[in-house]
């Protein structure tokens, strides 16, 4: 069994935004019991499909109350819709509930939970950047003078900080940029749903911004979004695949990366989930382009099957360079989803 950073970890992904808000505790509570290391929801203003979408950090923070030992993460917070001050303070907040159980996960910022709201996203990944130096240096007790491009801070200082001083952030990155930057700057990577395949491609730029700053992959927490169904039947596990297809694959880009050159309509060519928005027209187009993904490819890009296929797919992940599982239920049966992880696959790689 590997330790530290190079374990195999399993983590669930709470069912935002199909589940009511009061039923979330619940599930947290029933997946820590189960064996999964972590617990992950998104940090959105908006989402797709739309349904209740609870504040990111508030609903950690409850989360940190009813639980015990699994780690708490968001998939994921950006620099845009908080001052790195104020965002540092609530991560510090619930890192302190929890009892130092915090991951901030960052990324670049997604359309829907911006332009809706008039947020601006100018240089997103020069921001992510000055907004990592800003929140380290203050969970680290300094008194910060920063002369930034984004924001300026004379004798700014926090009186709460981090459990250990520190948080660690993850970056949610897939362009070649932010995957180099993740390697040079995060202490672990969130990847998008990814083809082994794909995903062991994309870790060799994670392994480069990492060798640049004198590190290796082995000081990376490499993580992998990925949908399951487990159910005794292979065919019946596939089933539940096939009407979020398009959430799977979330964009034509990735579909023909895949290895998939499927015609489109010129109307969904160019789509993508980063810069969709919640509304009848593009969950029209998002459901039309779902129509067109092979069932291959769906099945390629996630885990779903008899335990013993999901087995064979994670090991297959593993073998790419995945070491945590961020798992989003969809199975029939969620409880049964639930309970063959815990009985059958979770103990499999311990």
């Amino acid at each position: 069994m590997k330790s530290g950073k190079n374990r195999i970890r399993f983590g669930c992904f709470l069912p935002i935004p199909a589940t009511p808000v009061e039923r979330l505790l619940g599930i947290a509570q029933v997946n820590e019991k189960a064996g999964f290391d972590s617990i992950w929801t998104p940090d959105h203003l908006l989402f797709m499909p739309p349904g209740t979408v609870p504040e990111a950090w508030s609903l950690l923070a409850a989360t940190a109350v009813v639980t015990e030992k699994a780690i708490l993460g968001t998939c994921v917070s950006d620099p845009h819709r908080h001052h790195p001050a104020v965002l540092a303070q609530k991560v510090a907040t619930v890192d302190r509930i929890s009892g130092g159980r915090v991951i901030l996960g960052l990324g670049a910022g997604e359309a829907m939970n911006l332009e809706p709201f008039g947020i601006t996203s100018k240089k997103p990944v020069s921001k992510l950047i000055e907004a990592v130096t800003i929140m380290r240096e203050l969970w680290a007790g300094e008194v910060l003078n920063y002369e930034g491009k984004f924001w300026k801070l004379r004798d700014a200082f926090l009186q709460i900080n981090p459990v250990k001083g520190t948080v660690p952030i993850y970056f949610g990155a897939n362009s070649p940029r932010t995957l180099r930057l993740t390697g040079e700057i995060a202490d672990g990577w969130l990847s998008i749903p990814l083809s082994p395949k794909l995903y062991k491609e994309r870790l060799k730029l994670v392994e480069e911004g990492a060798e640049k700053a004198g590190k290796s992959l082995e000081d990376i927490d490499t993580g992998v979004y990925l949908y399951t169904s487990v159910t005794e039947k292979t065919e019946d596990a596939h089933k539940e695949l096939e009407t979020i297809k398009s959430q799977v694959i979330p964009s034509p880009e990735l579909l023909r990366e895949g290895g998939y050159d499927i015609e489109l309509p010129e109307d969904l060519q160019s789509l993508s989930y980063f810069k969709a928005f919640p509304d009848a027209e593009w969950i029209e187009k998002f459901l039309r382009f779902g129509e067109l993904i092979p069932m291959e490819a769906a099945i390629e890009f996630s885990v779903a099957g008899t335990p013993e296929d999901c087995i064979t797919k994670i090991d297959e992940y593993i073998k790419a360079g995945a070491k945590h599982f961020l798992l989003i239920n969809i199975g029939p049966d969620p409880r049964q989803v639930v309970e063959l992880y815990s009985r059958e696959i979770i103990p499999r790689f311990r």
